[in-house]
């Protein structure tokens, strides 16, 4: 309620091509590529003003260290994500979300749809990398603390900072495609069956993790240097200017692969 909205969305007349080209892999118009290059990187650029934008990096950034701690409810205060260590992946998720809510609050006039996306994106970064380092049967709250606090190396920090990029382009994608998706389904339209939907949702994503690759290795050398070789206590200054060097090279990369198949 009262956010400021992402902005105009592409021409409708976009909207057919922009699918059949996610649906098919066919070469689309140069004005269609530039209008979804240009939507992708805006966005990124504008997100860097968000609070929550900076806030749900700072948190990716800052919470394993916080795992790795002695006394990880004291780190968890710390960073306002309440005072008891989470027993699940699910309560994480739960106490992640609750403190970049009360950013969103906080900073209500200056809050934009850019801020819930991004919440969403670190929060499905955040769960898919704790999951994977969770035992199958019965994990215990030792076993949340762990997955988590390993997350600080900078190779498993490229991976999470990768993926977080990653939803965020991918979510304003389909911000913008999806609210006319139900006018393109049907007998003689682009996307013909829900095969069709599901094979434009693989393609988005395959499009958006191979666009953000590229913050693999920058974010591990990144977190190296800073945090390890120079032992800095990274601030959330020190996460927006990295957002501003991993924006600059992702809207590169999304320029470069717009004219790709």
């Amino acid at each position: 309620m009262g956010h400021q909205r992402l902005g105009k969305l592409p021409t409708h007349r976009y909207l057919p091509d922009i699918v059949r080209y996610l649906v098919t892999g066919g070469a689309p118009t140069a004005p269609l590529v530039e209008q979804v290059t240009e939507v992708s990187r805006d966005a990124l650029k504008r997100a860097l003003r968000d609070p929550v934008f900076v806030e749900a990096l700072w948190l990716l950034i800052r919470l394993p260290q916080a795992a790795a701690s002695k006394d990880f409810g004291a780190a968890l205060a710390d960073l306002g994500m309440g005072a008891r260590p989470p027993t699940s992946v699910t309560e994480l998720m739960v106490a992640y979300n609750s403190a970049l809510e009360r950013v969103q609050r906080r900073v209500h006039a200056g809050a934009t749809d850019l801020g819930d996306i991004a919440r969403e994106a670190g929060a499905a970064a955040l769960a898919e990398a704790v999951e994977a380092g969770m035992p199958m049967w019965s994990p215990t709250a030792a076993d949340v603390q762990a997955s988590v606090a390993a997350l600080r190396s900078p190779e498993k920090f490229g991976s999470l900072a990768h993926h977080f990029h990653a939803n965020i382009v991918e979510r304003v994608i389909h911000y913008y495609v999806d609210r006319n998706l139900h006018k393109l389904v049907g007998a003689d339209r682009v996307a013909r069956s829900v095969h069709d939907l599901a094979t434009y949702n693989s393609a988005i994503r395959r499009h958006c993790i191979e666009s953000a690759l590229i913050m693999r290795a920058f974010a591990r050398d990144w977190l190296g240097k800073n945090q390890y070789r120079d032992g800095k206590d990274i601030s959330r200054d020190d996460a927006r200017r990295f957002s501003a060097f991993a924006v600059e090279k992702i809207g590169n990369e999304l320029k470069n692969r717009k004219g790709s198949k």
